[in-house]
């Protein structure tokens, strides 16, 4: 650990490898700067159609969140990004790691990313743990069928990007979100997926933001149509990491109203732990037609 000077506090941060993990999902590069990161941005951290493809905003927030925890040198306890504007391909996504405060226990901390001086994304969020405290878990995993007799889903039809195709997603057929898109409303507001990395990449807290970005395509299966929503934030809450090989995403969403949809994620491992949850809100954006 090397110690910074920030005003009259002195902050801690670790000192890094030279490059990035390779079994990372991400791969987000280091900086000679241990407060500084950088993504580059290709087609396979990317959605989007033929003519938009940008970088998904769940990727945005799994980046910032592994800044976070290589300069702190500690586990997320929570993050929350603003999305304020596009990373397209070609881009590179610059991360900024800024340190508000260092305890004992918890570091706090502010994200910026940045792509040639303009703003795309802004994360704030707290890190660290607590030995020797209490555990339980009050929230129950749903009822599904294990994933090998689920059904593999197409998230997002005509993609120009390649972030989908590295994504194994599955539904109960006729359950939780395996609905047509007739334009009757849900009853529930609720989609239920497993999903998992194609690649065997591990499952921590970068790919669980992923996975929470989800929620706005929840939206879709809440109106019974096709599209869903573009993200305006996306917080995720870190609970415990266990070994699993697939994740199962519980969306639910709660309103939508004045052009703005919200809802909510919890993510269980295979053998029912509750290993993160989040909430978003979203633009409203429906494709009716053929």
């Amino acid at each position: 650990m090397t110690l910074h000077s920030e005003g009259h506090q002195e902050v801690a941060t670790s000192a890094h490898p030279a490059s990035a993990t390779p079994a990372s999902f991400l791969q987000v590069e280091n900086t000679p700067d241990p407060l500084r990161y950088r993504l580059a941005i290709t087609d396979q951290i990317c959605v989007g159609p033929p003519g938009n493809v940008f970088m998904f905003g769940g990727v945005g927030l799994g980046a910032a969140t592994i800044a976070a925890e290589r300069a702190t040198g500690r586990r997320v306890i929570w993050s929350s990004a603003q999305f304020i504007s596009y990373a397209r391909i070609g881009d590179t996504l610059d991360l900024k790691v800024e340190m508000l405060s260092a305890g004992r226990n918890i570091s706090q901390v502010r994200v910026t990313g940045t792509d040639a001086g303009k703003p795309i994304i802004s994360v704030n969020a707290a890190l660290g743990d607590r030995e020797n405290m209490p555990a339980h878990q009050w929230i129950a995993a749903p009822e599904m069928p294990p994933p090998e007799e689920c059904s593999p889903q197409q998230m997002w039809p005509a993609q120009d990007a390649a972030l989908m195709s590295r994504l194994d997603v599955r539904v109960a057929p006729g359950r939780y979100g395996a609905v047509p898109r007739d334009g009757t409303p849900s009853p529930d507001g609720r989609m239920v997926l497993w999903m998992r990395p194609r690649d065997g990449s591990p499952i921590d807290a970068s790919l669980l933001a992923i996975f929470a970005d989800f929620v706005p395509s929840g939206l879709a299966v809440a109106f019974g149509r096709r599209g869903g929503g573009n993200s305006l934030d996306n917080t995720m809450r870190v609970a415990t990491l266990v070994p699993t090989d697939w994740v199962l995403c519980d969306v639910r969403i709660s309103a939508a109203a004045r052009g703005f949809g919200h809802g909510a994620i919890h993510m269980f491992a295979q053998d029912g732990t509750m290993i993160a949850s989040g909430s978003q809100s979203a633009i409203l954006r429906f494709m009716d037609g053929p």
